[in-house]
């Protein structure tokens, strides 16, 4: 069983116990303006549960409108947030992923291109110096890394 209240208004009854219709103005000020959270307490006060155990069960999960409303709206926002986190998330990842292996990529194609050029100098007979200047000039790099690379593609063959 489900109850559904509709509130009228936003205005609320605060009257006194001693007015005459304070119990009744109570009740239906209840019954229009169901968004307090001490709603099903006070509700409760007006209904007779002694023949009903089965209404006692029940009304421990009526909900107000607000209260539908504000599971519903939570469930789709948090949809909508999981949804952008993951767009999100998958965008950074795969720009990082691509910024990577882009790099790796690239420094492999420049290694591969100074090794030949290592090599094809040497089948010249290049002198290492030239070799070194050519290297930091095409590959911009230093002396010190030329050195390096020249030591490493040198001692393969």
């Amino acid at each position: 069983m489900t109850l559904i209240v509709i509130k009228l208004g936003d205005e609320v009854y605060n009257g006194d116990k001693e007015e005459k219709e304070y119990v009744l103005f109570r009740f239906l000020n209840l019954i229009m303006y169901p968004h307090k959270d001490d709603f099903m307490v006070n509700v409760s006060e007006y209904i007779d549960y002694s023949d009903n155990e089965e209404l006692w069960k029940e009304v421990t999960d009526v909900s107000t409108v607000e209260q539908i409303k504000y599971e519903g709206m939570k469930e789709k926002l948090t949809e909508e947030i999981t949804k952008e986190v993951t767009e999100q998330v998958t965008k950074e990842v795969t720009e990082q992923v691509t910024k990577e292996v882009t790099k790796d990529i690239t420094d492999q194609i420049t290694k591969e291109g100074i090794r030949i050029l290592i090599l094809s100098s040497l089948e010249d007979d290049i002198p290492e110096e030239r070799t070194l200047v050519k290297l930091q000039r095409h590959y911009h790099i230093t002396k010190e890394k030329a050195e390096q690379y020249y030591r490493e593609f040198t001692a393969e063959i």
